[in-house]
């Protein structure tokens, strides 16, 4: 490895720098993403949560902004935008929780569950294209740089999605 031009770094450019190529592939991902999902009416961001309220609505537990916050490593303030968005597009559905008043329960209308699906095929679809060949040892590398309680959970998601 050749010195850094500048002493403030130790990748010589943000060509082999991994965090500065990793923001950039995923810029890349999401603008690409963003225009699959168009015609759904969906951002990334709103398939992500749609697709997490999907996801933990499986379990046995309530789902909760709270959970899916979590699930999808959003904070609780824009995963409440995100909700009341995919509330107001009708396709999600936020009753009162019945174990906590001040809770609210999600789950998906019937309208949000075909989206969520038909924006699913899409993305596997769109995901085999952009990532090919190299997709399982990407995801590997990525699923270390979580923190390790995550591995797991997110193993089992990035398989079902």
């Amino acid at each position: 490895m050749a010195l850094p031009l500048d002493p403030l770094f130790t990748f010589e450019g943000p060509d082999v720098n991994p965090g500065f190529l990793l923001a950039q592939a995923t810029a890349h991902w999401q603008r690409s993403l963003g225009e699959v999902l168009k015609p759904m009416g969906l951002s990334p961001s709103q398939f992500l949560l749609l697709a997490a309220v999907q996801r933990l609505g499986q379990q046995q537990a309530p789902v909760t902004q709270a959970s899916v916050a979590q699930y999808a490593h959003y904070d609780k303030m824009t995963t409440s935008k995100i909700v009341r968005t995919l509330e107001e597009k009708g396709l999600i559905q936020r009753p009162t929780n019945e174990q906590d008043a001040r809770a609210r329960s999600l789950s998906l209308t019937s309208a949000g569950l075909k989206t969520v699906v038909r924006a699913a095929w899409a993305l596997e679809e769109f995901d085999q294209q952009f990532f090919g060949q190299g997709a399982g040892s990407l995801v590997k590398a990525l699923q270390g740089l979580l923190p390790s309680a995550d591995n797991n959970a997110d193993a089992a998601a990035s398989s079902a999605a």
